[in-house]
């Protein structure tokens, strides 16, 4: 079993994605160990530890920003992923976040960066 996989628990990753490159969403760049770990994963979903989990495909992330409206409730942001109430997200230097979904700044909490071990910083966030 690969590393990441036991650091994720029960997440079931989708399958590797092989679509058209993306490099930004809204303008931002994605960081470049977030795009080839979606390129190995493209997302899933499951139970991490202290919480169910859900990374969004890749090429959902556009579409799924647009319609949360995140360029005007967090501008610099990008939501990658969310479950109970809570969202996910990149920064634009580069740093994952969790916002409850009334998205508002001020309840932002940076959860480090390093998309191998968000699913620890996660689960830390509700131990």
């Amino acid at each position: 079993m690969r590393k990441e996989v036991k650091m994720w628990g029960e997440f079931v990753f989708n399958e590797p994605y092989e679509g058209q490159d993306i490099y930004q969403i809204n303008e931002i760049d994605l960081p470049i160990s977030y795009i080839e770990f979606m390129k190995r994963h493209n997302g899933g979903e499951g139970d991490i530890g202290n919480t169910w989990f859900r990374l969004y495909r890749l090429e959902e992330l556009q579409e799924l920003n647009d319609n949360l409206e995140i360029d005007k409730y967090l501008p610099k942001h990008i939501i990658i992923g969310g479950c109970d109430g809570e969202l996910y997200g990149i920064n634009a230097d580069g740093y994952y976040f969790n916002v409850p979904e009334i998205i508002e700044e001020e309840y932002l909490t940076l959860l480090g960066n390093d998309i191998e071990q968000l699913s620890v910083q996660v689960n830390k966030l509700w131990d």
